[in-house]
């Protein structure tokens, strides 16, 4: 299970320290770890929880905490205890040293439907003699990501398959699909496939416990809303997306909306339109203030409030007047500033972006 950092609560304990006999040859360490539950693994809490997720469509029955997974690492990987919690050694004999201790509800490696992992992750020091006491929270560890078709997205692209991608794998979403695709944290991409070719249609980055529901549209005018739920178990984010503005590039009339240039990859010598939205772009962030330290390029985006790199496009600036007219080192008070560019997109920075820029107007 990969370390990563988590919410939740946990309670560690020096219980004391422990005074071990010459006759104790029969043990392999100098030190016990003992594991608890806090009360997010009450009955109750649990049942709670069961009966939400019940609600929310999600069809999964989950296990008795006994049967929840526990895992003890030492930090040259070797395992020293992984099986049911409700079978572990109370306390558990290690030697002194550091050890990651997870507990989870199930094992979750790739992307699945209504597979949502609860459970803790922490790493531990413990010193000879001692005994620890580890008290587990409980919170979600991946995350999740729905789409919603409405039919102007189904008629537009009825003959192509979409799918939802991390770095490492990819889970098909067809048209008929309802469930909650589970992944790891990190950059989700919805992918759009068509004669072989694949389009990303949008990226977010989501963390343990977010679930994004995407309402997908595609209509003449671009618009969009977002909005945020939070409960005590996990983050609930709504937003509707509607791809493409309708227009070709062709002039600074007809300039492509940020949100259009996944559609347009490869093509050249068309108008851009964006709202200046920060710069020092890099595959997973962007500097949204100054200072910036980057004069090689800026981020445009639909939004002039846009506060993530998935709603981005970088622009490459070329030296000369372009550069010295638009870079954000230089000139911080044009952020927030609507941009028009003329060049060619490509991808830039893992996303699709606009390179060899040889016109702008800037509002």
């Amino acid at each position: 299970m990969k370390q990563r950092k988590l919410k939740g609560a946990f309670l560690l304990m020096t219980a004391g320290v422990l005074l071990l006999s010459s006759c104790s040859d029969r043990m392999i360490g100098d030190a016990y770890i003992s594991f608890a539950l806090s009360s997010d693994y009450s009955s109750y809490s649990m049942d709670r929880l069961a009966q939400k997720l019940k609600s929310e469509g999600t069809d999964i029955v989950l296990p008795d905490t006994s049967e929840f997974i526990l895992s003890v690492t030492s930090e040259d990987g070797e395992s020293i205890y992984k099986g049911p919690y409700g079978d572990r050694p109370d306390p558990l004999e290690v030697v002194s040293g550091t050890y990651d201790v997870s507990l989870y509800s199930a094992e979750f490696d790739e992307p699945a439907f209504s597979s949502p992992q609860f459970g803790d992750y922490r790493t531990v020091v413990i010193g000879s003699g001692q005994t620890l006491s580890v008290a587990f929270g409980c919170t979600q560890l991946n995350c999740g990501m729905r789409l919603q078709f409405t039919d102007s997205f189904r008629d537009r692209f009825f003959t192509s398959d979409i799918s939802i991608s991390s770095e490492d794998y990819s889970l098909p979403y067809p048209y008929t699909e309802k469930r909650i695709a589970y992944f790891l944290p990190g950059i989700l991409k919805v992918i759009c496939s068509e004669n072989g070719q694949e389009t990303s249609i949008l990226s977010r980055q989501l963390s343990a416990a977010d679930i994004l529901t995407v309402k997908l549209s595609a209509s003449a005018e671009s618009s969009g809303a977002f909005s945020v739920e939070i409960d005590t178990a996990r983050n609930w984010i709504f937003e509707d997306f509607t791809l493409g503005s309708g227009n070709n590039g062709s002039s600074m009339e007809n300039a492509l909306t940020v949100s259009d240039l996944a559609m347009h990859l490869g093509a050249e010598d068309v108008w851009v339109t964006g709202y200046i939205a920060g710069g020092d772009v890099t595959t997973a962030n962007i500097r949204l203030e100054p200072p910036f330290t980057k004069a090689s390029h800026i981020a445009l985006s639909d939004n002039p409030g846009a506060s993530t790199r998935g709603e981005c496009a970088a622009a490459e600036l070329p030296d000369g007047d372009i550069r010295e007219s638009l870079n954000l080192v230089g000139h911080p008070d044009i952020l927030g500033r609507k941009l028009y560019v003329k060049g060619d997109v490509e991808e830039y920075f893992g996303y699709p972006g606009i390179k060899n820029i040889k016109e702008f107007h800037l509002e």
